[in-house]
Parts: structure tokens; sequence; C-alpha cells
């Protein structure tokens, strides 16, 4: 085939391997521009491995395969632009992300296991009205989770005429951590028992004893804050009573990841 180069060598051309050629030929991103009718082995043209440069520099950028169909499809200069620089901030974001991973990680590394300052205190709590959604969610889905949770509590209490009577908090359900299906109920506490409706719940948490410490800094760094709670615990010979729940007392849209401030709280006996 004239101008034609087979799979192969097209693929050491662009440095796309073949199942990634052959599966952005399935998507419609990548087609190949002949295919032989009686081995159905693809051809393409020279012409093409620009385009195929396109996409391997997007892919390597994290770019997800279908806004990359989006924007090659895209012959609008000023869309493509915009759509490049909404990636770029999107890149941008994760860099601070691992920054702050990086950052988290010398100081784990600077202590000895489990030596990271908490202080854990007991008190007394009693039966707490409560307004919350119960569902499941992928670790990745949770804020889009909690966001729409929150959303529809609020807007149901307010129809009641009551408010919440403290901050929000997230009780996690699962004995052991699933990454792709936790079992979490969020919610607000009420200052009266308020009814039911839909995926809102209206409910009473139970009061006791518990033991909690505060977490200053970013979600995904409070795994320090549970364990310094669970060996107080055990070593005051205490047991669970419940599933642990975090109380934000400050968090998104009060202030900035290192200034959030949770409250890290074990129901015990």
């Amino acid at each position: 085939m004239r101008n034609m180069v087979p799979i192969g060598r097209f693929s050491r051309l662009c440095r796309l391997t073949i199942p990634a050629l052959r599966h952005y030929d399935e998507l419609g991103l990548l087609r190949p521009a002949a295919i032989d009718p009686d081995t159905g082995y693809r051809y393409y043209s020279l012409a093409q491995a620009d385009e195929a440069e396109r996409i391997r520099v997007l892919r390597s950028l994290e770019m997800p395969l279908e806004e990359i169909r989006a924007l090659l499809a895209e012959r609008d200069p000023a869309a493509v632009s915009e759509r490049l620089e909404a990636h770029r901030r999107r890149l941008e974001g994760r860099i601070e992300t691992y920054r702050g991973s990086v950052a988290f990680l010398r100081r784990l590394m600077a202590q000895e296991a489990g030596t990271m300052e908490y202080q854990v205190l007991v008190r007394e709590t009693i039966d707490q009205p409560v307004a919350t959604v119960r569902g499941h969610s992928p670790v990745s889905g949770m804020p889009a989770f909690f966001q729409g949770a929150y959303g529809e509590i609020l807007g149901h209490i307010g129809r009641l005429g009551a408010r919440p009577a403290g901050p929000p908090f997230a009780i996690y359900h699962d004995p052991e951590f699933k990454e792709d299906d936790v079992d979490l109920e969020v919610g607000f506490p009420v200052s009266e028992p308020v009814a039911s409706a839909g995926r809102v719940v209206g409910r009473t948490l139970p009061g006791g004893p518990v033991a909690s410490t505060i977490h200053a800094g970013p979600y995904d760094e409070v795994g320090p804050a549970y364990r310094a709670v669970a060996a107080w615990v055990q070593e005051h010979g205490h047991e669970m009573a419940g599933p642990p729940r975090e109380v934000y007392l400050v968090g998104p849209g009060m202030a900035e990841p290192a200034a959030y401030r949770t409250e890290i709280v074990f129901p015990v006996k």
C-alpha cells in the first residue's frame, strides 16, 4: 500500500505500543488509514504520525482518553488553548498534592514509629439528634459524595425550619479499609429530632464515653491520628464501642488544607 506503513513500523515511529494503537482504534481515537481485508492487518499513513505524537504526549501528561478525543476534535484554537490550560491547572494541583505528601513522608521518616504528637482525651457524650445520609463510595468519589449528601441534609432540615447544631461529621462503618467501596454515613447534629425523607435519615447518635484527638492538616495525613487514638484505647484497657467518626471542625471553604482541623472520635467502653 503506497505511503502506508504496517502497524509494527508505525509503532516504532510514533513510540506507541501495538496494544495501545489497537486500543485507540477501538476507541475511534486513531483509526488505521487502511486495513487489509484478507489478513485484518492495520496500516497507517506517515501523515498520521503527528496525530499519534499528540496522543502520546497527552497520555504522558495523564490526560484521560475521552478528553484527548474531545481535544483532537476541537477546531477552534481558543477552545484548544482553554482545554490545555484546564489540564495544566489540574497537573499543578497534583504537583502541590505530591509536594505535601513528600513533606508528610519526611516528617514520618524523621520520627520513630508511633511518636507523632497527638493528645488523646476522654470525655462523656450525650445522646445527640442527627440528620444523616448513608451510602457507599470509592475513595476517589468521596468528595462528591460528601458534597451531595451535605447539600441534601441542609436542604431537608432547612425546609423543616431546623439548623445544624454543630460541625459536620462522617462515620466510617467498615471494619476494614475498602478503597473501592467505603460504607460511610455523613451528617450534622441538630438541636431537635427531625423526620426522615428520601436519603436523609433523622436518628439519634448514642452517647457514651469517647476517646478523641485533633488532627491539624490535610485529610490524607490523618492516619497517625487514628493510630494514636487506637494505641491509647489499647494501652488503657478500653475496647471500641462503635465505628470511628470524624468531626470537621475546620474544612473546605473555611481554610486551606494545611489549616484543616479534624477531630478523630472513637466510641469506647
